[in-house]
């Protein structure tokens, strides 16, 4: 008997602390089920989903809208994604409250023709682009007044055919030309006739016409015989000896380059991505020559490039540009013209997930790592911190940089000495863990 009281004590110590620890493990599952969070997932919803206009030409400007609303329990960001075609063209970012909807616009401009399918977020509509007719180069009232310019050009040409020419009437002949030429002898003066003078010496002999001169009837040619016969002509001398001809002087060829066959690849780039423009420089003269060929975009010089070109050779000539600013870009090379499109890069856009807390239940002074992945969605670099929070007060900040589509698992190491339950809250992911007191038996 005094051997089973003596160990009745020891015994009964035991029984009693393994009641305690039972008692501490029911009042722990206890508290863990009551403070479970019911953590409130937001949703967003795209609806009415419309093209305006669904079908339309190459160049012209297409608007797309939708409703969109959170039908989560929380407040919350999303990024409204705009595809066509499976690219990605635009994207937004919007906060809806909970319950919330907005209505939300895209622009963007048709370039190739087909059908197409746009998709913002899941919800998807076709639309048709059409190739741009001869007619639509030019609006309506514009074709108009081309063709009332040129029907009065028409009309001017057919008056200006059917008027008769007007050809120049001969001058009236005198009267005195068309008798001929004794009629005008008619009219002028008798030559007086040089009478000699008397004086000493010898007597001259008259000279000059005869005295008498018989006068011609009117009418009528006078007698070949009453004027004297025309004396010896001088026999014409030999004609000079023609020099040596002097040669025309040849002209000089020259260089006549012509450029051709422009080329944009890809025509759609996104921020940052190269693109090749080329064309071929043709020499069409007879010489060689040099030719800069000049690169425009959007009007202003963008690279300069020299060629040497034999007579009759061609050259393809290459240019690589890259543009950093999205948009529309206007390329001119030497009169030929030519567009490409670059798409903005989506900026740096961060999101946090996998949350881990190893272990979830210590003793005090223990190490806790408390861990996440964060993934940077967008297509820029970007610094991103972390706020880590124990019963809603700041226990830690991390800072992270990120590339395009990169992801990282961050760390931090806590270290409790007051025993209880840590509620974990890093950026939108909760958690928790259990500092444990140390029991003395």
């Amino acid at each position: 008997m005094r051997y089973l009281l003596s160990l009745r004590g020891p015994q009964e110590a035991r029984v009693r602390k393994l009641l305690r620890l039972l008692i501490a493990t029911l009042t722990l599952v206890l508290v863990l089920t009551i403070t479970t969070p019911i953590n409130a997932q937001a949703e967003l919803e795209v609806t009415n989903l419309t093209i305006s206009p669904e079908s339309t030409k190459v160049g012209d400007t297409i608007t797309i809208t939708a409703t969109v609303k959170n039908k989560g329990d929380e407040e919350d960001a999303f990024t409204l994604t705009l595809k066509i075609d499976d690219r990605v063209i635009d994207t937004k970012e919007i906060t809806l409250a909970a319950g919330a909807s907005e209505t939300v616009e895209f622009t963007v401009t048709a370039n190739t023709p087909g059908l197409h399918t746009a998709d913002l977020n899941g919800s998807t509509r076709d639309f048709t682009v059409k190739e741009a007719s001869f007619w639509a180069i030019f609006p309506t009232w514009l074709w108009i007044a081309i063709g009332i310019i040129m029907g009065v050009l028409l009309l001017l040409v057919i008056v200006l055919v059917a008027m008769p020419s007007r050809k120049k009437q001969p001058a009236a002949v005198p009267e005195a030309k068309r008798a001929g030429r004794p009629g005008a002898l008619d009219a002028q003066a008798p030559t007086p006739i040089p009478t000699p003078f008397s004086g000493p010496g010898p007597t001259m002999p008259p000279t000059g016409y005869p005295t008498t001169i018989p006068t011609p009837t009117p009418g009528m040619f006078p007698s070949t015989g009453a004027y004297p016969a025309p004396g010896p002509f001088p026999t014409p001398g030999q004609f000079p000896t023609p020099g040596p001809t002097t040669p025309y002087p040849s002209y000089s060829g020259r260089a006549i380059f012509s450029v051709s066959n422009l080329t944009i690849t890809p025509n759609q780039v996104k921020a940052g991505e190269p693109i090749t423009i080329s064309a071929i420089v043709s020499n069409n003269g007879s010489e060689a020559g040099r030719y800069s060929v000049v690169l425009r975009i959007n009007g202003l010089v963008e690279n300069i490039t020299e060629l040497a070109l034999p007579p009759g050779g061609s050259q393809s000539t290459t240019f690589t540009v890259i543009k950093d600013i999205g948009g529309d870009y206007y390329t001119e090379l030497d009169g030929l013209g030519g567009t490409f499109i670059v798409i903005p890069l989506v900026p740096a856009n961060f999101s946090v997930s996998n949350l881990l807390i190893a272990p979830e239940r210590v003793k005090q002074g223990e190490n806790i790592t408390i861990s996440a992945i964060v993934t940077n969605n967008g297509e820029i670099s970007g610094d991103y911190s972390l706020v880590l929070k124990l019963k809603g007060v700041t226990e830690s900040v991390e800072e992270v940089s990120l590339g395009p589509g990169e992801s990282r698992r961050v760390a931090f190491n806590i270290i409790k000495t007051t025993p209880g339950f840590y509620n974990v809250e890093l950026e939108g992911l909760t958690g928790r863990f259990v500092v444990e007191m140390e029991w003395q038996g």
